[in-house]
């Protein structure tokens, strides 16, 4: 296993002190693209920060038992959750709503959520396990009034996301996987090289040295303001005037635990949804990693109820920063494979 290629994941390099102490606060803090809401919505027991968005819909656009009319009015068509990986928060989605919400791509309602720990959601010490973090989930869509969803997720996000599937199999339309929550760590595997391997940078710098080495490291080639606007928020700003990542180091290896034990075979046959998995393969990959998650997706073979696969050469991890339009294609097939699905 390996730390993946991240916009955020920054490694070791040393970071200088600041010259001068910086605004406290989470970085990069801008509205939600196209007319999103801000929100606070219940999770297992705490308080969890989301965007909604609550669509146009077009006529006969909406899904059987989703809660939603499909009249062509705000708040109808199937909704979507959008679910981020470990370390991130929900304005990571903000460059693929666009493709999602806008009148001429469905205008579906979306809701893009903070998981716990992350973000502007609360912090709880426990309750990373996969089990809970989907209660959040359920909990959320059972606030909005939303019976059911497409559930997509990024890396740690997929795993969220399969999980939510596999235990609420009734509040699940469909499940899109995106480079995450397919596979397992090896049988044998020795947990705490593992673990030493997936910790996080501690990283503490300067806001303007943070922010020249996130943009160097651009997936899109180009950093935009609003490419800024979906990654920086993952930093905040201390007293000292140095940028740390938001989510804490406890927390942040209680969830690579919960990856460790992660049994993505079992679990993901437990998933009655039509369910896509999406393997980001970039044209040089790391070989050890790349062949891993090929055999994690053959193993998976005849193991699956409904299976979708599908490799994106050149893509890498956080695609949805990179080509935000074809996720959003993907999330929108997913959406019309559902509603042909209730429609049979």
């Amino acid at each position: 296993m390996r730390r993946a290629d991240r916009a955020h994941d920054l490694g070791t390099r040393p970071l200088s002190p600041a010259p001068h102490p910086a605004p406290r606060g989470a970085l990069g803090v801008a509205p939600a693209p196209v007319g999103g809401i801000d929100l606070a919505l219940p999770g297992a027991g705490i308080r969890l920060a989301a965007t909604r968005w609550p669509g146009t819909g077009t006529p006969g656009s909406g899904t059987p038992g989703s809660g939603t009319s499909g009249s062509g009015t705000p708040g109808s068509g199937t909704p979507v959750v959008l679910l981020h990986g470990l370390a991130s928060q929900r304005r990571f989605w903000n460059l693929v709503v666009p493709h999602l919400v806008g009148a001429s791509h469905g205008g579906l309602p979306v809701l893009a959520l903070d998981q716990r720990g992350h973000g502007d959601s609360e912090r709880p010490a426990g309750g990373y396990d996969a089990s809970t973090v989907a209660a959040d989930l359920a909990t959320a869509m059972d606030a909005l009034g939303w019976s059911r969803a497409v559930v997509v997720g990024h890396s740690w996000g997929g795993m969220v996301a399969a999980t939510f599937a596999a235990e609420h199999p009734e509040r699940t339309l469909a499940v899109v996987a995106i480079d995450g929550g397919f596979s397992s760590p090896p049988a044998g595997f020795d947990r705490e090289t593992a673990r030493r391997r997936l910790e996080p940078p501690r990283i503490a710098a300067p806001p303007e040295e943070l922010v020249a080495m996130l943009s160097a490291r651009s997936p899109a080639g180009e950093w935009t303001d609003e490419l800024a606007a979906a990654v920086l928020p993952i930093f905040a700003t201390g007293d000292d005037g140095l940028a740390r990542a938001r989510l804490p180091f406890e927390n942040h290896m209680q969830i690579v635990d919960t990856l460790l034990d992660y049994n993505a075979p079992e679990v993901l046959s437990r998933v009655r949804a039509p369910l896509w998995l999406v393997s980001c393969d970039q044209l040089d990959p790391d070989g050890e990693w790349s062949a891993a998650k090929a055999a994690a997706l053959d193993a998976l073979r005849g193991r699956l109820a409904r299976p979708r696969v599908l490799r994106w050469a050149g893509a890498v991890h956080d695609v949805p920063l990179q080509w935000p339009d074809l996720v959003a294609g993907l999330v929108r097939a997913a959406v019309a494979d559902a509603g042909r699905d209730e429609g049979t």
